[in-house]
């Protein structure tokens, strides 16, 4: 199993190999989900240990409130409280694009697969990760200012310091974005 990688450089619509710095997640297992969840975890269903957060999603509007209210519970326990308006923004983003984009095109089989919501950080870094069962990269559109839609890659970007995704082939993706802890060493 292979992962391609990619991350976002502000400035181009076009996403850019990544040869430099991923967020702080081990690359030794495809897409950077080492040490968060071995198998995915059942719709509702989460943990919380000191450096990594895990919760089940599925796919309907619902799972972005409780990805976000996920998110600020978490942020709270580690003290990471500044950084939650930011953060529960583009959770949302994150979330939202999976439940739209990435869910299982065979209505029958919904229930089998979960999107799974994780949350990682160092000494430096916060990393939100979506990991949803579909191989299709995200796009950034450029919307007119009359659609209602296609500006979440633009939120994401501007309010995290980097994302980008891994492809896990014959898995489905992860898409991530990391912030900078501040007044971090």
């Amino acid at each position: 199993m292979t992962a391609h990688s990619a991350h976002f450089r502000a400035g181009g619509l076009f996403l850019e190999s990544s040869s430099g710095r991923l967020p702080p997640v081990r690359l030794d297992v495809p897409g950077g989900w080492q040490g968060l969840s071995p198998a995915p975890l059942p719709v509702g269903e989460h943990f919380v240990r000191p450096v990594t957060a895990v919760r089940g999603l599925g796919f309907h509007p619902a799972s972005v409130k409780d990805a976000r209210d996920f998110a600020h519970a978490v942020l709270a326990e580690w003290g990471f409280a500044g950084l939650s308006a930011d953060v529960r923004l583009v959770v949302s983003e994150l979330v939202t694009n999976a439940c739209r984009h990435a869910a299982p095109v065979d209505a029958g089989l919904l229930s089998e697969w979960s999107i799974q919501f994780g949350l990682v950080r160092d000494d430096h870094e916060l990393t939100c990760m979506v990991f949803d069962p579909s191989r299709v990269a995200p796009a950034m559109a450029d919307p007119d200012d009359c659609e209602e839609g296609g500006r979440g890659l633009r939120l994401i970007d501007t309010y995290s310091s980097k994302w980008g995704w891994n492809i896990l082939d014959g898995q489905g993706k992860v898409v991530w974005a990391a912030f900078s802890i501040p007044d971090a060493p």
